[in-house]
């Protein structure tokens, strides 16, 4: 499974504009660039709270993705905010922290591009059971 192609073939990702950077052994960098469709704010930029979470959600999938070299759907994720981002690119930094046989835990942070903390996260991906088959069914499963 090529991740670079998957991942420009996703329509959300070009919707909101994320970028994934690298994905490799686990690990996964992706970033956007904020833009005013990302505000929750009409007076000034103030990025939507679901721009980080989407964010996050994606290159923590990567990073699955990256280890298992299947598409791994997100079971669940938490996230705590630390501080508002108001403009330039976001970056999320994805580690798998642990790949069970079934289930994977990832923890992203993600920073402005000062390296201010914008928010942490951790979340728990399906991995299909490591057999080499999709953990997505139907007729356009891989």
């Amino acid at each position: 499974m090529d991740l670079s192609e998957m991942f420009a073939r996703m329509p959300y990702n070009d919707h909101l504009g994320i970028e994934l950077v690298a994905a490799e052994d686990g690990h996964a960098v992706g970033e956007l660039e904020l833009g005013e469709e990302h505000s929750s704010n009409p007076d000034q930029l103030i990025a939507h709270g679901g721009v980080a979470y989407s964010l996050a959600d994606t290159i923590g999938g990567a990073a699955v993705i990256s280890a298992n070299f299947t598409v791994t759907p997100t079971i669940n994720m938490r996230m705590d905010y630390l501080a508002p981002a108001t403009g330039g690119t976001l970056r999320a930094e994805a580690e798998v922290i642990r790949n069970g046989d079934s289930v994977a835990t990832v923890t992203v942070d993600v920073t402005d591009e000062d390296g201010t903390d914008i928010a942490t996260a951790r979340g728990t991906y399906k991995t299909g059971g490591g057999d080499g088959g999709s953990a997505w069914r139907g007729e356009n499963a891989e």
